[in-house]
Parts: C-alpha cells; structure tokens; sequence
C-alpha cells in the first residue's frame, strides 16, 4: 500500500512539481525505476525520460556492476 505524507512546502510550489522533483531525486539515487518515477510525477515513460533529459539527467541509471555487465556484452559482438 502506497505511503502518505504531509509535507508543508511554499506557496508558489505546485503538487506537480513537488511530486516531480520527488520522482527525478528518487530515480537519481536508483531508489525507483524510471517507470516507478515516472509514475509518481503523473507521467507517461516517454515525458519523463524527456524531461530527465531536458534537465541533462541521464536516463541510463546504472551502477557500477551494471554497467560493467552491459560492457561486456557490447564486447561479445
């Protein structure tokens, strides 16, 4: 079951925005998955990837480890 908070926040800060800023931070730091974020921002993948993208934020969110693995298997061709 989702989680609820109450959070005060300015005036001039939309619920949109919060809950996109929310969603680009959490995907950041591989706390959620880009479709998991771009859930919580009310958008469909493709916008948020844009956005992630108009923002210079990656849309590749690999660790280390998987990004060696990927490595690998561009190698193997």
């Amino acid at each position: 079951m989702p989680k609820q908070i109450l959070v005060e926040v300015p005036d001039e800060l939309t619920e949109r925005d919060i809950k996109i800023a929310i969603a680009i931070q959490l995907f950041k730091e591989g706390k959620l998955t880009m479709k998991q974020a771009s859930e919580l921002a009310d958008l469909c993948l493709e916008d948020f990837m844009k956005l992630l993208s108009e923002k210079k934020i990656s849309v590749i969110n690999w660790d280390e480890r998987e990004l060696q693995k990927e490595l690998g298997n561009a190698n193997s061709f």
